[in-house]
């Protein structure tokens, strides 16, 4: 027997439509294979001129799925569905993959500038760890009173 595969096309539009009966009616292979975590991330992006409905998508998505989502992703499936179709507004459309952000890995000294500047982006942290020269590095060290052994953690 094949196993049932669930399209993600088929439940954008359902998404899209409203579809507040659409999981009750898959079947048990379909409902093991339905990834609310992958839908999510299709869910929030909408390729449309409107930009009304753009902001409908990305604003309902992360208030009415994200926001709980691994509070009930778990054992809820059927009730995370229903938050879904209420995301939709009757019409379909095409929603793309959002890919999730990557995180950015700091270097040594970047890992003490966060330390230092906890407020600071992460951009203008490795913008300001790239410009520092070696001297910088020390002059800092020295203004921190680190020894040669702590200033190692950060070389």
């Amino acid at each position: 027997m094949a196993t049932e595969k669930l399209d993600i096309k088929r439940e954008l539009n359902a998404v899209d439509q409203k579809n507040y009966a659409f999981y009750d009616n898959l079947t048990d292979e379909e409902k093991k294979a339905f990834n609310p975590f992958v839908l999510m991330r299709f869910t929030a992006n909408v390729t449309d001129k409107n930009r009304d409905i753009q902001e409908w998508f990305v604003e309902n998505t992360n208030e009415r799925v994200n926001k709980n989502y691994f509070t009930i992703a778990k054992n809820h499936k059927g009730l995370l569905w229903k938050l879904y179709a209420t995301t939709g507004i009757g019409a379909t459309f095409y929603h793309k993959y959002i890919k999730a952000p990557g995180k950015e890995k700091a270097n040594k000294i970047e890992k003490l500038l966060c330390e230092l500047y906890p407020n600071m982006k992460m951009s203008e942290i490795k913008m300001l760890g790239s410009m520092m020269t070696k001297q910088d590095k020390e002059e800092l060290f020295s203004d921190m009173g680190l020894d040669k052994k702590q200033r190692k953690a950060y070389e």
